[in-house]
């Protein structure tokens, strides 16, 4: 279980601070849910009830500097998982970005980087959808990357943006 104080990374919202557990009367039985804080959002705050898995579920400790250096570095990281068809990787990457598995993430920041340098090259843009997704995701993983090197976001986005380059562009045909 959490405490008051542990900073946490919560689903697609990114880093939050554990600022209390509250009781509160539900169905007759007393529950303690967990208060969480995102960092950089002044005024917000989550509920969760400490005894739902599925709630529970999308809370995970951060990782470890070492911990998110070798993530970032991993060939599996920088597998292409870009899909071809407009819907199925809308549904795809909303389950990406909703369900916060930051291996799949960051593999889908690096295929839509290499997608994006082809569309470029070409002469021509990325969907508003798939730029949507790519900030939405460098914002989760850049949050927990500026808590875990103690730096700033910008620094931590240009960080990941270093890290997740396009290299493998060339190689890699989409029509």
């Amino acid at each position: 279980m959490y405490q008051i104080g542990d900073k946490v990374v919560y689903g697609m919202h990114g880093v939050c601070i554990v600022t209390d557990m509250e009781n509160h009367w539900v169905g007759g039985k007393q529950v303690v849910y967990l208060v969480l804080e995102p960092i950089g959002q002044t005024g917000s705050r989550y509920l969760l009830p400490s005894h739902n898995n599925a709630a529970m579920a999308k809370v995970r400790p951060i990782l470890s500097k070492d911990d998110l250096e070798a993530l970032l570095t991993s060939e599996a990281v920088h597998a292409d998982i870009w899909i071809r068809d407009e819907n199925q990787r809308k549904q795809c990457y909303r389950e990406l970005i909703s369900g916060g598995d930051r291996q799949k993430l960051c593999q889908m920041v690096c295929s839509i980087y290499r997608f994006r340098r082809i569309q470029v090259n070409a002469g021509k843009k990325i969907h508003l959808c798939d730029d949507n997704f790519l900030r939405d995701a460098e914002k989760q993983i850049a949050s927990e990357i500026s808590v875990a090197f103690h730096i700033d976001l910008k620094d931590a986005l240009q960080y990941l943006r270093e890290k997740l380059k396009e290299d493998v562009c060339d190689s890699v045909r989409y029509e």
